[in-house]
């Protein structure tokens, strides 16, 4: 039976993986726009550049389309697409050496505002990386995706106390992390030696011998 376009897009993703395994193909494209960033972010946090996080996605899709007969609806299609995102990913990575990337910073606001945005998201991306593999996936899975603990338990293949001390660690590592990299920061955004120091050295010579010398009683 086919549907509007607008009365398949208020069907549920079961009812839409039903709808697909029993021939309407055309409306898996449903449920790539309503997961796709969600699955894509899944991808990314471990494969840590966007290129491969891409071909990762396309392949996930893949490996859902085929085996969408086997949804059976125990867990929401969203954590399950998620899990066979998760896997594909770590098994891709497994392939070949994994290259951090910058990535550009898009959006408003004055140049400055985006240089800001781009240097923290670098010291962010920095600390992600440092994480274990098994720790950085949870922590974007529940603090990015927000999923709960069961669902990224599911997702991972881990206990949900697994779950909550990985993200434990990870959440204190990060912090642990940020606070190392903003103290060297601003160790040489406040340091105060060599050109300048001379410089401002100078200026503040230059007044007090401009002044009425200051004799002792």
């Amino acid at each position: 039976m086919i549907l509007p376009a607008s009365a398949v897009g208020e069907l549920t993703d079961r009812e839409i993986v039903e709808r697909v395994v029993a021939g309407n193909r055309n409306e898996f494209e449903i449920l790539v726009r309503r997961h796709n960033q969600r699955l894509f972010r899944a991808a990314r946090a471990v494969m840590r550049s966007d290129d491969e996080a891409e071909d990762v996605l396309q392949q996930t899709w893949l490996d859902i389309y085929r085996h969408l007969s086997q949804f059976r609806g125990d867990a929401a299609f969203s954590t399950w697409a998620t899990r066979i995102a998760v896997n594909a990913a770590i098994a891709h990575q497994r392939k070949r050496p994994v290259i951090a990337e910058v990535e550009d910073t898009a959006g408003g606001g004055s140049p400055d505002d985006a240089l800001e945005r781009t240097q923290l998201g670098t010291l962010l991306q920095a600390c992600l990386e440092q994480l274990p593999q098994g720790n950085r996936e949870v922590m974007v899975l529940r603090d990015v995706l927000e999923l709960d603990t069961a669902e990224t338990a599911t997702c991972l293949g881990l206990t949900e106390e697994a779950v909550r001390v990985r993200l434990h660690r990870a959440r204190a590592a990060v912090a642990a992390s940020l606070v190392e990299s903003m103290t060297k920061e601003a160790r040489e955004l406040y340091s105060f030696d060599g050109e300048r120091c001379d410089r401002i050295t100078a200026a503040i010579m230059r007044n007090v011998m401009a002044e009425i010398p200051v004799y002792s009683a």
